[in-house]
């Protein structure tokens, strides 16, 4: 019988983090979104009550107007629709299309401190979405500034 060699625990430790890689599984702290939607940001004074507000980049490269839909989530319970918007549709657009960048920016406000999830997808396939975790203090904790991608 020919010799049987088991491979090495860091070997197997190497395949596994390259396939959750693969899968989406993300190790950072950044935006998690598909190729449509480049940045989420969530701005201003990390405090119940005050005014903040959610900017998401894209890349349109489609023929067709792409709707966006922006909301606010805790868990997977629905807590405010920020807002919608619409990409204009690129004439010259298709599958191997040079993209052009997009931003749109909506305003809100939510009334109780807590972590948040700001989520923005496409309805027309929900699969095409951005997330970005945040949290907010109590109104009367010290000042915190939310910003960068």
């Amino acid at each position: 019988m020919g010799h049987v060699r088991v491979p090495s625990p860091l070997l197997f430790l190497a395949l596994l983090c390259a396939f959750l890689t693969g899968c989406g599984v993300a190790f950072s702290d950044a935006p998690q979104g598909t190729e449509f939607f480049k940045s989420l940001n969530v701005s201003g004074e990390l405090k119940a009550g005050s005014a903040l507000t959610l900017a998401v980049g894209y890349q349109q490269k489609n023929p067709v107007e792409t709707r966006i839909r922006c909301e606010i989530r805790q868990g997977k319970d629905l807590v405010k629709v920020v807002g919608e918007n619409t990409a204009p549709a690129d004439p010259r657009g298709g599958p191997k299309a040079t993209p052009f960048p997009g931003t749109f920016s909506m305003d809100f406000k939510l009334d109780e401190p807590g972590t948040y999830k700001a989520e923005c997808f496409t309805p027309a396939d929900e699969d095409n979405f951005i997330l970005k975790n945040f949290t907010l203090a109590p109104n009367d904790a010290p000042t915190a500034r939310a910003g960068g991608g």
